[in-house]
């Protein structure tokens, strides 16, 4: 019997997977070039970083960027002034930085 295991935090995309959604970004992106300009030249340097970098250390940036994200993500969730739910899991978080 297979066991199923899935880990949120690990990067299962390939350096193709990685290169087709910036290229998604671009494509987007150019429908308003004289806007986009800079994040259309950044993604571009950006890609050419991916086509070098070798699949491990990929998988090992990525990774990260995507817990952090996650991590981010929640933190800006609970400077929402308008979440009451949020804002009792900020005192509780608080409170217990306190002891």
């Amino acid at each position: 019997m297979v066991e199923l295991e899935f880990d949120p935090d690990k990067l299962n995309l390939t350096k193709q997977d990685l290169l087709d959604f910036c290229d998604r970004m671009v494509i987007e992106w150019k429908k308003n070039k004289r806007a986009n300009f800079r994040y259309i030249l950044a993604l571009e340097i950006m890609k050419a970083q991916i086509k070098i970098t070798p699949e491990g250390v990929l998988k090992m940036i990525w990774g990260k960027i995507i817990e952090w994200f996650y991590e981010l993500n929640f933190e800006n969730a609970l400077h929402d002034p308008t979440d009451a739910g949020l804002k009792f899991i900020k005192k509780i978080r608080e409170g217990k930085k306190d002891d």
